[in-house]
C-alpha cells in the first residue's frame, strides 16, 4: 500500500473527529438575531413574527421617532448636532433590518449550500484552513458585538459622569427629565437599553455579508487547489477526472449563487452605508471641532466615528479579497495537468476558463466597486466634509 497515494490525502466526509460545520461561523451573529427574532430555521413560527414586529415598532419606530421630534426641540447647533448622527444611524438600522428579514429565506438556503460544500473532499490542510477561517469569523463576531455594545456604553458613561445635565443622545421624552433624578435615570436607563438593543441589530447588519464572504473566499480557494490537482492521480482514469471536474464546477456553482445572493443584498445596503458613514462622521467630528466636549464625551466621540469606519471596512476588505480570489481561477486552472488531457476535457476547461474570467466583485448601488480603493475614497470623502463643515479661522 502506497503512503503517496493522493486519494489517502482526503479524509472521509462522514469522518466525525474531521466534521467541518462552516455554518459555526455565523453563531454569534445568529444568537444577536434571535433578539430580534430571525431565527435560523425553516419552520418560522408565529412567536417569532410576533418577536420581530414587537422589537421593530419599539426600536426602529418608537425610539426612532424619539430622534425625529427631537429636532422640533433642539435649542442650539451642539444639540442639532448630537442628534444628527444617530438619527442617520438608526434610519440606516432600519433598512438594513428590512434587508435582513427579507433575506432570511436565501440564508437558511444559504446554509443549506454551505453544508453541501462541507462534505465535499478536502486534505487535512485544507480542513485546517477552513477551520482557521471559522474561527476567525468568530472572534470577529465577539469583538463586534463588545465593540458596538461599548460604543454606546462609553456614551452612557459620559452622561453619567455630567452630573445629570445631559443624557446619552439627544432624544424626545415626553418628559421634562431634569426635574428630579429618578427621572433622569430612568430615561437614561430606558435609552441604554434602546442603544444596546441597536446594537445587537447592527451586529449582523453589518458583518453577514462580510463573514458570508470570507467562508466563501475560503471554499474557493479549496476548489481551486482541487482544480490544480485534476489528473494527478495515475490510477484514476480519465472518466473519473473528468467527473472530479464535474463535481468541481457544481461546487463552483454553487459558490457562485452565493455570491450572487450576497451581492443582491449588500449592493445597496453597502451605498447606503457609504453615504450614513461620511455623514455620520463629519458631523461626529464637528461636536469636537466646533465645541469643547469633556474627556469622557471626547472618547465617546472618536469610538462612535471609529464605528462608522468599522462599518464599511471589512465589507470593502473581503468583497476586493474574494475578487482576487477569483482572479487567480484561471492560473489555477492552466496549473493543472490539462496538457495530458484528452480533447473532450480541453474543451471543457477552456469553456470554463473563459467562463470565470470576468472579475466578481460587488457595485454598491449596481455602480460602484466595493474594494480597498473605494474605502479609500469614502474615507478621503470624510475628511472632506469634515473640513468643509468645520469652522474657518
Amino acid at each position: 500500500m502506497s503512503s503517496k497515494n493522493p486519494r489517502m490525502l482526503f479524509v472521509s466526509k462522514n469522518s466525525p473527529e474531521n466534521k467541518i460545520e462552516t455554518i459555526r461561523a455565523f453563531e454569534y451573529v445568529y444568537f444577536t438575531m434571535k433578539f430580534q427574532g430571525l431565527v435560523m430555521t425553516e419552520d418560522y413560527r408565529l412567536r417569532h413574527k410576533i418577536h420581530v414586529a414587537i422589537n421593530f415598532i419599539f426600536t426602529n419606530v418608537i425610539y426612532y421617532f424619539s430622534y425625529i421630534i427631537k429636532l422640533f426641540y433642539v435649542h442650539n447647533l451642539r444639540q442639532l448636532l448630537e442628534n444628527i448622527p444617530m438619527n442617520i444611524c438608526v434610519t440606516a438600522c432600519s433598512i438594513k433590518f428590512f434587508v435582513i428579514l427579507r433575506l432570511r429565506p436565501s440564508l437558511i438556503e444559504i446554509n443549506e449550500k454551505l453544508k453541501h460544500l462541507d462534505s465535499r473532499p478536502m486534505t487535512d490542510k485544507q480542513k485546517d484552513q477552513l477551520r482557521s477561517v471559522i474561527n476567525l469569523c468568530r472572534l470577529i463576531s465577539r469583538i463586534v458585538i463588545v465593540f458596538y455594545m461599548g460604543v454606546y456604553l462609553i456614551h452612557g458613561l459620559a452622561a453619567v459622569l455630567s452630573n445629570g445635565t445631559k443624557l446619552a443622545f439627544e432624544t424626545w421624552f415626553p418628559y421634562d427629565w431634569r426635574t428630579s433624578a429618578f427621572r433622569y435615570w430612568g430615561s437614561l436607563f430606558i435609552q441604554t437599553v434602546f442603544q444596546l438593543q441597536l446594537a445587537v441589530e447592527q451586529v449582523p447588519n453589518d458583518f453577514l455579508g462580510v463573514l458570508y464572504l470570507s467562508v466563501l473566499s475560503a471554499h474557493l480557494q479549496i476548489i481551486m487547489e482541487r482544480f490544480a490537482n485534476i489528473h494527478c492521480d495515475p490510477e484514476k482514469t480519465e472518466d473519473e477526472s473528468f467527473q472530479d471536474f464535474v463535481q468541481c464546477l457544481e461546487d463552483h456553482r454553487i459558490i457562485m449563487d452565493i455570491f450572487q445572493i450576497i451581492q443582491n443584498t449588500l449592493s445597496f445596503t453597502i451605498f447606503f452605508q457609504f453615504i450614513t458613514s461620511i455623514l455620520v462622521f463629519s458631523t461626529s467630528g464637528l461636536i469636537y471641532l466646533r465645541f469643547s466636549p469633556s474627556y469622557a464625551e471626547t472618547t465617546a466621540t472618536f469610538l462612535f466615528m471609529l464605528a462608522e469606519i468599522a462599518e464599511i471596512y471589512p465589507s470593502c476588505y473581503y468583497s476586493n479579497k474574494f475578487m482576487e480570489k477569483t482572479d487567480q481561477m484561471v492560473f489555477m486552472l492552466y496549473s493543472s495537468n490539462w496538457m495530458d488531457l484528452s480533447p473532450r476535457f480541453r474543451k471543457h476547461l477552456i469553456i470554463f476558463m473563459q467562463m470565470t474570467q470576468e472579475k466578481k466583485v460587488i457595485l454598491a448601488g449596481k455602480q460602484i466597486p466595493i474594494t480597498l480603493e473605494t474605502f479609500m475614497s469614502v474615507m478621503k470623502a470624510m475628511y472632506t466634509m469634515l473640513m468643509i463643515m468645520s469652522p474657518s479661522e
